[in-house]
């Protein structure tokens, strides 16, 4: 039976419960047709016997008794054989008169022996005196017991018929819900095999359908929890992070292969060696210190320390630690410990210090520059300018005065006159370039419109649009220096180096994903480009003034050129006042 199938075994079971149910049913059959057959024989024996008696009794007096055998003989074989009883007529002295002819239904056929003597009922035979004879009626059971046959034999048959037809029912029946099964176990057997990403498909069985969820959330769970091992254990090889646990007592049981590029030691030399041995004479408390933190399931998370390698050398590290527990017990059986090589990391952060202070430095330097700019641009405006104006007031009155009586002075005082206007725009023109009194009047924005007017004047072969977004005013007066700077020392360099016939200025106010509010400065020219790896030619452009400007407000410039495709320079500047309101886009 064990190496039955289940579909066998099913099989089967269901075969015996129906020849069990076959074989009941066949016995309450054969019970019933014996008991039809009795009362069917005792009715007729019954029925022949009262026929035979009326007869008798309705003969006896009106013939002699010498004749009445005679009469009775001549109605038995008129009436012939009676009701599957077999009559016999016999006279006074026993001989033998009459007997009924042989059965004409179902004729020369017989039930078989075996089955006559299972449903044959014990009858007697009924024997009736006359005066000078008898009649004796035995029942004759063997047409019932054919009928009996033959309907058994219909019932066989059919149950015969309906075994058959439900065997091989319920085989294809069981074999196509079973089907399943033979998955199932497949996929159990890949499982075994460690091939944990298999799953199973859906099945029509609701009962299968449920194994085949449970077993597939089983092997996402299995698959899952053997893919984090997997990453842990690459997470602990491949980590550049020294990764080191330690027992209860400070040995240590691993050693991953950043531990041993950090400390020089490999891991057959350091398992089982006291964690002492990377801590200076000093620092062999903390060890313990650490321990004892663990022990009571405490964190300890980027302390700064420093451990010694296998070559004396000290090292700057980061160390985190964490209690090792045991899932089965929850007791903590010891510590992982990480540790970080941060040397380089402080050689950074002094890096960075030290560029901080050099902003700060240029920082200050260009709020000294721009201090001492507008200082002597308003010497420039104050005293030279008055001067200026002085002058050519005195020259245009002598003008006036000697027009008809001193021609040669006349004439010398319109030059005096010239000369001071000369000098008056060029003292304007130093005084734009040191300090642009519209920066502080007019704001950013006019003041951008105006110089690129003023250069659009200047240099009417090379056109120049600007366009100005968001809301530039409000950012403070060192960024709008510095983005004044940066537009004038570009239309400067497009002047002079870019030999263009175009450019184009865009000032807008943005939000950076990285930086947040800021004010993004670009502009372009179709000119000539230049090879950025040429120092000389950034020196030569002023555009190493203009990265220590931006980078001292912590913004950046880039810078794109090729010779022959023009020049492209962008500014990106963070804003560290509070944005004002957007307004429109505005466009020179």
């Amino acid at each position: 039976m064990r190496n039955m199938s289940l579909r066998v075994r099913i099989n089967l079971v269901i075969t015996l419960v129906i020849v069990a149910f076959t074989i009941a049913t066949g016995n309450l059959l054969i019970e019933e047709t014996r008991r039809s057959i009795r009362e069917e024989m005792e009715a007729g024996t019954r029925v022949t016997s009262q026929l035979l008696e009326t007869v008798i009794v309705n003969t006896r007096p009106s013939i002699q008794d010498t004749s009445h055998n005679q009469i009775l003989l001549s109605f038995l074989q008129r009436v012939g054989r009676v009701r599957a009883n077999e009559i016999r007529l016999y006279d006074g002295n026993d001989k033998l008169l009459y007997t009924s002819p042989p059965p004409v239904y179902k004729r020369g056929r017989w039930a078989p022996q075996w089955f006559t003597d299972l449903v044959k009922p014990k009858l007697s035979e009924f024997r009736l005196n006359l005066m000078n004879g008898s009649v004796v009626i035995t029942p004759d059971p063997s047409r019932a017991v054919l009928d009996a046959w033959d309907d058994l034999k219909q019932f066989f048959w059919l149950m015969l018929g309906f075994f058959v037809l439900v065997n091989v029912v319920v085989f294809w029946l069981l074999g196509r819900s079973l089907r399943p099964v033979g998955k199932i176990l497949g996929g159990l057997s890949l499982m075994e095999k460690g091939r944990f990403e298999t799953r199973l498909p859906a099945f029509a069985s609701p009962e299968f359908d449920s194994i085949g969820h449970v077993f597939n959330r089983m092997a996402q769970n299995l698959e899952e929890s053997l893919a984090e091992n997997r990453r842990l254990a690459l997470v602990a090889k491949q980590s550049s992070d020294a990764i080191i646990i330690h027992d209860l007592e400070g040995r240590i049981s691993f050693w991953n292969p950043a531990a041993e590029r950090m400390f020089g030691y490999r891991m057959e030399e350091i398992v089982g060696r006291s964690a002492t041995l990377l801590t200076t004479p000093q620092r062999h408390g903390e060890v313990q210190e650490n321990l004892d933190t663990v022990k009571r399931r405490a964190l300890i998370e980027m302390i700064e320390t420093q451990r010694l390698t296998r070559d004396g050398r000290v090292v700057d590290v980061a160390l985190s630690a964490a209690p090792l527990v045991d899932p089965l017990s929850d007791e903590v059986i010891g510590e992982i410990c990480s540790m970080r090589d941060i040397t380089e990391h402080k050689l950074v952060q002094q890096a960075e210090r030290a560029l901080e202070q050099n902003r700060q430095l240029t920082r200050a330097i260009q709020g000294r520059l721009e201090e001492e700019r507008r200082s002597i641009a308003r010497e420039l405006h104050d005293e030279l300018g008055q001067c200026v104006t002085a002058i050519k007031t005195i020259g245009t009155a002598i003008s006036n005065r000697t027009q008809n009586s001193a021609p040669d002075t006349h004439a010398n005082a319109l030059t005096i006159v010239s000369v001071a206007s000369h000098i008056y725009d060029v003292v304007h023109g130093i005084i734009r370039q040191l300090r642009p009194t519209a920066l502080d009047h007019l704001g950013l924005s006019e003041t951008l419109r105006d110089t690129v007017s003023v250069w659009r004047e200047r240099h009417p072969d090379i056109a120049c649009d600007l366009h100005l977004d968001g809301a530039l005013e409000g950012m403070g007066e060192t960024i709008n220096i510095t983005v004044y700077r940066i537009v004038q020392e570009c239309l400067t360099n497009v002047a002079r180096h870019a030999v263009a016939t175009s450019s184009e200025i865009e000032v807008g106010r943005c939000n950076d994903p990285e930086r947040g509010d800021v004010v993004k400065v670009t502009v372009r020219d179709n000119g000539k480009g230049f090879a950025q790896r040429l120092e000389r030619e950034a020196t030569r452009f002023g555009l190493i003034g203009m990265r220590e400007r931006v980078q001292a407000l912590d913004g950046e410039l880039r810078i794109d050129s090729r010779p022959g495709e023009g020049t492209t320079v962008t500014a990106v500047i963070p804003i560290r006042v509070p944005a004002l309101p957007a307004r429109g886009a505005a466009a020179a």
